[in-house]
Protein backbone atom coordinates (compact mmCIF):
# COMPACT_ATOMS: atom_id res chain seq x y z
CA UNK A 1 0.00 0.00 0.00
CA UNK A 2 1.38 3.38 -1.03
CA UNK A 3 1.59 6.46 1.18
CA UNK A 4 -1.33 8.06 -0.66
CA UNK A 5 -3.36 4.89 -0.23
CA UNK A 6 -2.70 4.92 3.49
CA UNK A 7 -3.86 8.53 3.62
CA UNK A 8 -7.10 7.97 1.75
CA UNK A 9 -7.87 4.58 3.24
CA UNK A 10 -7.34 5.70 6.85
CA UNK A 11 -10.07 4.37 9.08
CA UNK A 12 -10.93 1.35 6.90
CA UNK A 13 -8.69 -1.13 8.74
CA UNK A 14 -10.19 -3.72 11.06
CA UNK A 15 -7.11 -3.87 13.30
CA UNK A 16 -7.31 -1.63 16.35
CA UNK A 17 -4.13 -0.44 18.05
CA UNK A 18 -3.45 -1.59 21.60
CA UNK A 19 -4.89 0.82 24.11
CA UNK A 20 -1.65 0.97 26.07
CA UNK A 21 0.54 1.99 23.12
CA UNK A 22 1.39 5.61 22.52
CA UNK A 23 0.29 6.63 19.02
CA UNK A 24 3.09 7.28 16.53
CA UNK A 25 3.43 10.63 14.77
CA UNK A 26 1.84 9.08 11.67
CA UNK A 27 -1.11 7.76 13.69
CA UNK A 28 -1.57 11.13 15.40
CA UNK A 29 -1.81 12.79 11.99
CA UNK A 30 -4.15 10.23 10.39
CA UNK A 31 -6.24 8.81 13.26
CA UNK A 32 -8.33 10.48 15.92
CA UNK A 33 -6.81 10.04 19.38
CA UNK A 34 -9.64 9.88 21.92
CA UNK A 35 -7.33 10.76 24.83
CA UNK A 36 -6.11 13.79 22.89
CA UNK A 37 -9.68 14.98 22.39
CA UNK A 38 -10.37 14.55 26.11
CA UNK A 39 -7.28 16.58 27.01
CA UNK A 40 -8.65 19.53 25.00
CA UNK A 41 -10.96 20.02 27.97
CA UNK A 42 -8.23 22.09 29.65
CA UNK A 43 -8.14 24.58 26.76
CA UNK A 44 -11.88 25.01 26.30
CA UNK A 45 -12.43 27.41 29.21
CA UNK A 46 -10.72 30.17 27.22
CA UNK A 47 -13.38 30.19 24.50
CA UNK A 48 -16.36 32.56 24.76
CA UNK A 49 -19.49 30.46 24.44
CA UNK A 50 -21.29 31.82 27.48
CA UNK A 51 -21.17 34.02 30.52
CA UNK A 52 -18.84 33.97 33.48
CA UNK A 53 -21.56 34.85 35.91
CA UNK A 54 -23.85 32.23 37.39
CA UNK A 55 -27.38 32.08 36.02
CA UNK A 56 -29.83 31.57 38.87
CA UNK A 57 -32.78 29.67 37.47
CA UNK A 58 -34.33 26.24 37.45
CA UNK A 59 -32.41 25.46 34.26
CA UNK A 60 -28.72 24.92 34.60
CA UNK A 61 -27.25 26.66 31.58
CA UNK A 62 -25.44 30.00 31.66
CA UNK A 63 -26.95 31.57 28.54
CA UNK A 64 -29.67 34.15 28.19
CA UNK A 65 -32.09 32.97 25.54
CA UNK A 66 -31.77 33.85 21.86
CA UNK A 67 -34.36 36.10 20.26
CA UNK A 68 -36.12 33.13 18.67
CA UNK A 69 -39.58 32.60 20.13
CA UNK A 70 -39.05 29.00 21.23
CA UNK A 71 -36.18 30.10 23.43
CA UNK A 72 -38.69 31.64 25.86
CA UNK A 73 -40.80 29.98 28.54
CA UNK A 74 -44.24 31.28 29.54
CA UNK A 75 -44.22 32.89 32.99
CA UNK A 76 -47.47 34.79 33.69
CA UNK A 77 -50.22 37.05 32.38
CA UNK A 78 -50.29 40.67 33.59
CA UNK A 79 -51.96 43.96 32.58
CA UNK A 80 -50.56 45.52 29.42
CA UNK A 81 -47.85 48.14 29.92
CA UNK A 82 -46.53 50.70 27.41
CA UNK A 83 -43.75 49.10 25.36
CA UNK A 84 -45.07 45.53 25.57
CA UNK A 85 -45.16 43.56 22.33
CA UNK A 86 -48.76 43.60 21.07
CA UNK A 87 -48.18 40.14 19.60
CA UNK A 88 -48.11 38.78 23.16
CA UNK A 89 -51.54 40.10 24.11
CA UNK A 90 -53.71 37.40 25.68
CA UNK A 91 -57.04 38.04 24.00
CA UNK A 92 -58.92 35.49 26.11
CA UNK A 93 -58.00 37.19 29.38
CA UNK A 94 -58.52 40.62 27.80
CA UNK A 95 -62.06 39.71 26.75
CA UNK A 96 -62.85 38.16 30.13
CA UNK A 97 -61.61 41.11 32.23
CA UNK A 98 -62.37 43.91 29.77
CA UNK A 99 -58.79 45.09 30.29
CA UNK A 100 -55.81 44.46 28.01
CA UNK A 101 -53.47 41.76 29.35
CA UNK A 102 -50.25 40.46 27.91
CA UNK A 103 -48.27 37.25 28.30
CA UNK A 104 -44.88 37.50 30.00
CA UNK A 105 -42.06 35.13 29.17
CA UNK A 106 -38.90 34.38 31.06
CA UNK A 107 -35.61 33.61 29.42
CA UNK A 108 -34.62 30.02 28.83
CA UNK A 109 -31.06 29.86 30.09
CA UNK A 110 -30.09 26.46 28.79
CA UNK A 111 -28.85 26.36 25.20
CA UNK A 112 -28.01 22.97 23.77
CA UNK A 113 -24.77 22.73 21.81
CA UNK A 114 -25.03 20.65 18.64
CA UNK A 115 -22.01 19.69 16.54
CA UNK A 116 -22.10 18.54 12.91
CA UNK A 117 -18.85 16.93 11.70
CA UNK A 118 -18.33 16.15 8.02
CA UNK A 119 -16.13 13.07 7.65
CA UNK A 120 -16.60 12.53 3.93
CA UNK A 121 -13.76 11.08 1.86
CA UNK A 122 -12.48 14.55 0.91
CA UNK A 123 -11.82 15.22 4.60
CA UNK A 124 -9.34 12.32 4.78
CA UNK A 125 -6.65 14.41 3.13
CA UNK A 126 -3.72 16.37 4.46
CA UNK A 127 -0.21 17.46 3.50
CA UNK A 128 0.68 19.55 6.54
CA UNK A 129 0.58 18.34 10.15
CA UNK A 130 -2.60 16.18 9.92
CA UNK A 131 -5.65 15.23 7.89
CA UNK A 132 -8.52 17.69 7.57
CA UNK A 133 -10.71 15.15 9.36
CA UNK A 134 -8.40 15.28 12.39
CA UNK A 135 -8.64 19.07 12.48
CA UNK A 136 -12.43 18.82 12.30
CA UNK A 137 -12.47 16.32 15.17
CA UNK A 138 -10.32 18.58 17.35
CA UNK A 139 -12.51 21.58 16.58
CA UNK A 140 -15.61 19.55 17.45
CA UNK A 141 -14.09 18.37 20.74
CA UNK A 142 -12.98 21.86 21.76
CA UNK A 143 -16.42 23.25 20.99
CA UNK A 144 -18.12 20.44 22.92
CA UNK A 145 -15.98 21.01 26.03
CA UNK A 146 -16.63 24.77 25.84
CA UNK A 147 -20.37 24.05 25.84
CA UNK A 148 -20.06 21.64 28.76
CA UNK A 149 -18.12 24.27 30.72
CA UNK A 150 -21.35 26.29 30.68
CA UNK A 151 -23.43 23.30 31.86
CA UNK A 152 -25.23 22.85 28.55
CA UNK A 153 -26.28 19.63 26.91
CA UNK A 154 -24.08 18.33 24.10
CA UNK A 155 -25.28 16.49 21.02
CA UNK A 156 -24.09 15.96 17.51
CA UNK A 157 -24.04 14.17 14.20
CA UNK A 158 -21.13 12.81 12.15
CA UNK A 159 -21.55 11.68 8.56
CA UNK A 160 -19.92 10.61 5.33
CA UNK A 161 -21.29 9.55 1.94
CA UNK A 162 -22.50 6.16 3.18
CA UNK A 163 -23.74 6.57 6.74
CA UNK A 164 -24.24 8.88 9.65
CA UNK A 165 -24.45 8.58 13.42
CA UNK A 166 -26.26 10.92 15.72
CA UNK A 167 -26.57 11.62 19.41
CA UNK A 168 -29.31 13.70 20.94
CA UNK A 169 -28.08 16.38 23.38
CA UNK A 170 -27.08 15.01 26.78
CA UNK A 171 -26.02 16.89 29.85
CA UNK A 172 -22.70 17.10 31.64
CA UNK A 173 -19.24 15.95 30.74
CA UNK A 174 -20.62 12.45 30.22
CA UNK A 175 -22.49 13.83 27.23
CA UNK A 176 -19.21 15.15 25.80
CA UNK A 177 -17.44 11.84 26.38
CA UNK A 178 -20.19 9.90 24.61
CA UNK A 179 -20.04 12.27 21.66
CA UNK A 180 -16.23 12.06 21.44
CA UNK A 181 -16.40 8.25 21.56
CA UNK A 182 -18.92 8.26 18.72
CA UNK A 183 -16.79 10.69 16.72
CA UNK A 184 -13.60 8.68 17.26
CA UNK A 185 -15.17 5.36 16.35
CA UNK A 186 -16.79 6.79 13.25
CA UNK A 187 -13.51 8.29 12.07
CA UNK A 188 -11.19 5.38 12.83
CA UNK A 189 -13.51 2.38 12.38
CA UNK A 190 -16.43 3.49 10.16
CA UNK A 191 -17.48 -0.07 9.29
CA UNK A 192 -17.02 -1.54 12.78
CA UNK A 193 -20.52 -2.38 14.01
CA UNK A 194 -19.24 -3.18 17.52
CA UNK A 195 -18.67 0.53 18.20
CA UNK A 196 -22.14 1.62 17.12
CA UNK A 197 -24.41 3.19 19.72
CA UNK A 198 -28.17 2.96 19.77
CA UNK A 199 -28.34 6.45 18.31
CA UNK A 200 -26.59 5.29 15.15
CA UNK A 201 -28.58 5.53 11.94
CA UNK A 202 -27.33 3.86 8.77
CA UNK A 203 -28.41 4.51 5.23
CA UNK A 204 -27.30 3.04 1.95
CA UNK A 205 -26.10 5.77 -0.36
CA UNK A 206 -26.64 8.48 2.23
CA UNK A 207 -28.54 11.39 0.66
CA UNK A 208 -27.08 14.63 2.02
CA UNK A 209 -30.23 16.62 1.33
CA UNK A 210 -32.32 14.18 3.36
CA UNK A 211 -29.66 14.24 6.05
CA UNK A 212 -29.76 18.02 6.41
CA UNK A 213 -33.56 17.97 6.31
CA UNK A 214 -33.40 15.53 9.24
CA UNK A 215 -31.05 17.89 11.06
CA UNK A 216 -33.68 20.63 10.96
CA UNK A 217 -35.91 18.42 13.11
CA UNK A 218 -33.12 17.08 15.29
CA UNK A 219 -31.65 20.45 16.34
CA UNK A 220 -33.73 22.24 18.98
CA UNK A 221 -34.40 25.90 18.02
CA UNK A 222 -32.18 28.24 20.01
CA UNK A 223 -29.20 25.89 19.99
CA UNK A 224 -25.58 26.80 19.34
CA UNK A 225 -24.44 24.81 16.32
CA UNK A 226 -20.98 24.11 14.92
CA UNK A 227 -20.70 22.77 11.38
CA UNK A 228 -17.14 21.61 10.59
CA UNK A 229 -16.48 20.71 6.96
CA UNK A 230 -14.37 21.45 3.90
CA UNK A 231 -17.70 22.12 2.08
CA UNK A 232 -16.42 20.39 -1.04
CA UNK A 233 -19.47 18.12 -1.22
CA UNK A 234 -21.98 20.67 0.10
CA UNK A 235 -24.64 21.25 -2.56
CA UNK A 236 -27.00 24.17 -3.11
CA UNK A 237 -29.84 22.02 -1.75
CA UNK A 238 -27.79 21.37 1.40
CA UNK A 239 -27.20 25.10 1.82
CA UNK A 240 -30.93 25.76 1.80
CA UNK A 241 -31.34 23.45 4.78
CA UNK A 242 -28.31 24.99 6.50
CA UNK A 243 -29.90 28.40 5.92
CA UNK A 244 -33.01 27.17 7.75
CA UNK A 245 -30.87 25.91 10.64
CA UNK A 246 -29.12 29.30 10.81
CA UNK A 247 -32.47 31.12 11.01
CA UNK A 248 -33.47 29.34 14.21
CA UNK A 249 -30.08 28.79 15.85
CA UNK A 250 -26.70 30.42 16.34
CA UNK A 251 -24.53 28.75 13.70
CA UNK A 252 -20.75 28.75 13.47
CA UNK A 253 -19.30 27.50 10.19
CA UNK A 254 -15.81 25.99 10.44
CA UNK A 255 -14.12 25.81 7.04
CA UNK A 256 -11.43 23.13 7.22
CA UNK A 257 -8.77 23.19 4.51
CA UNK A 258 -5.27 22.00 3.70
CA UNK A 259 -2.62 24.53 2.57
CA UNK A 260 -2.09 22.70 -0.71
CA UNK A 261 -5.77 23.32 -1.54
CA UNK A 262 -5.12 27.05 -1.42
CA UNK A 263 -1.90 27.08 -3.40
CA UNK A 264 -0.02 24.49 -5.43
CA UNK A 265 3.38 23.27 -4.18
CA UNK A 266 6.60 24.81 -5.54
CA UNK A 267 7.13 24.63 -9.30
CA UNK A 268 7.92 21.11 -10.46
CA UNK A 269 6.43 17.84 -11.65
CA UNK A 270 4.45 15.77 -9.12
CA UNK A 271 2.80 12.37 -9.23
CA UNK A 272 -0.46 12.29 -7.32
CA UNK A 273 -2.88 9.49 -6.50
CA UNK A 274 -6.02 8.82 -4.49
CA UNK A 275 -5.08 5.16 -4.17
CA UNK A 276 -6.85 4.14 -7.35
CA UNK A 277 -6.10 6.77 -9.96
CA UNK A 278 -2.69 8.26 -10.74
CA UNK A 279 -1.78 11.44 -12.55
CA UNK A 280 1.13 13.79 -13.02
CA UNK A 281 0.80 17.55 -12.74
CA UNK A 282 3.26 20.23 -13.77
CA UNK A 283 3.07 23.11 -11.30
CA UNK A 284 5.53 25.14 -13.35
CA UNK A 285 2.65 26.35 -15.51
CA UNK A 286 1.77 29.89 -14.33
CA UNK A 287 -1.75 29.71 -15.76
CA UNK A 288 -2.41 26.48 -13.84
CA UNK A 289 -1.15 28.00 -10.59
CA UNK A 290 -3.29 31.09 -11.08
CA UNK A 291 -6.42 29.10 -11.98
CA UNK A 292 -5.91 26.82 -8.97
CA UNK A 293 -5.51 29.77 -6.59
CA UNK A 294 -8.52 31.60 -8.05
CA UNK A 295 -10.66 28.47 -7.69
CA UNK A 296 -9.91 28.28 -3.97
CA UNK A 297 -10.52 32.01 -3.50
CA UNK A 298 -13.85 31.73 -5.31
CA UNK A 299 -14.89 28.91 -3.01
CA UNK A 300 -13.88 30.93 0.06
CA UNK A 301 -15.87 33.92 -1.17
CA UNK A 302 -18.95 31.74 -1.61
CA UNK A 303 -18.67 30.49 1.97
CA UNK A 304 -18.11 34.03 3.28
CA UNK A 305 -21.10 35.36 1.34
CA UNK A 306 -23.29 32.60 2.73
CA UNK A 307 -22.21 33.41 6.28
CA UNK A 308 -22.74 37.14 5.78
CA UNK A 309 -26.18 36.56 4.29
CA UNK A 310 -27.18 34.35 7.20
CA UNK A 311 -25.40 36.51 9.80
CA UNK A 312 -23.31 33.68 11.17
CA UNK A 313 -19.67 33.55 12.17
CA UNK A 314 -17.05 31.82 10.04
CA UNK A 315 -13.85 30.31 11.35
CA UNK A 316 -11.14 29.18 8.93
CA UNK A 317 -8.99 26.29 10.11
CA UNK A 318 -5.95 25.09 8.18
CA UNK A 319 -4.57 21.70 9.14
CA UNK A 320 -1.50 23.32 10.70
CA UNK A 321 -3.41 25.96 12.72
CA UNK A 322 -3.52 26.09 16.51
CA UNK A 323 -7.22 25.50 16.87
CA UNK A 324 -7.72 27.08 20.29
CA UNK A 325 -6.08 30.32 19.17
CA UNK A 326 -8.26 30.43 16.06
CA UNK A 327 -11.42 29.98 18.11
CA UNK A 328 -10.38 32.76 20.48
CA UNK A 329 -9.55 35.04 17.54
CA UNK A 330 -13.02 34.41 16.09
CA UNK A 331 -15.19 34.29 19.21
CA UNK A 332 -13.07 36.11 21.81
CA UNK A 333 -12.12 35.04 25.31
CA UNK A 334 -14.71 33.92 27.81
CA UNK A 335 -15.07 37.12 29.81
CA UNK A 336 -18.66 38.23 29.17
CA UNK A 337 -21.95 37.19 27.65
CA UNK A 338 -21.33 36.79 23.94
CA UNK A 339 -23.52 35.35 21.25
CA UNK A 340 -22.08 33.13 18.55
CA UNK A 341 -23.98 34.76 15.72
CA UNK A 342 -23.47 38.39 14.79
CA UNK A 343 -26.01 40.87 16.11
CA UNK A 344 -29.20 40.90 14.09
CA UNK A 345 -30.12 44.29 12.72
Amino acid sequence: MSFWQSIFKTGATDVKPAQTQQPSSFERSTRVDLQGLIQLRYQSSQIALGAQRKAYSALSGHYTSPFKGRGLNFDEVRPYQPGDDIRNIDWNVTARTDRVHTKVFKEERERPVFIIADLSSSMYFGTRHCLKSITAAKAAALFAWAGADNHNRIGGLVFNQQEHRQMRPRGGHQGVLRFLKMLTDFHNYPMDSDSVEQQTVYSNGNNSELLFARLQKLIHPGSIVLFASDFINTSEADLKHIHHIARHNDLLMAHIYDPIEAELPPAGQYAISDGEHYQEIDTRDPSLRQAFHQSFNHKEEQIEQFCMHNQTNLIKLATYDKITEQFIATLGKDSSVRRIARSRH
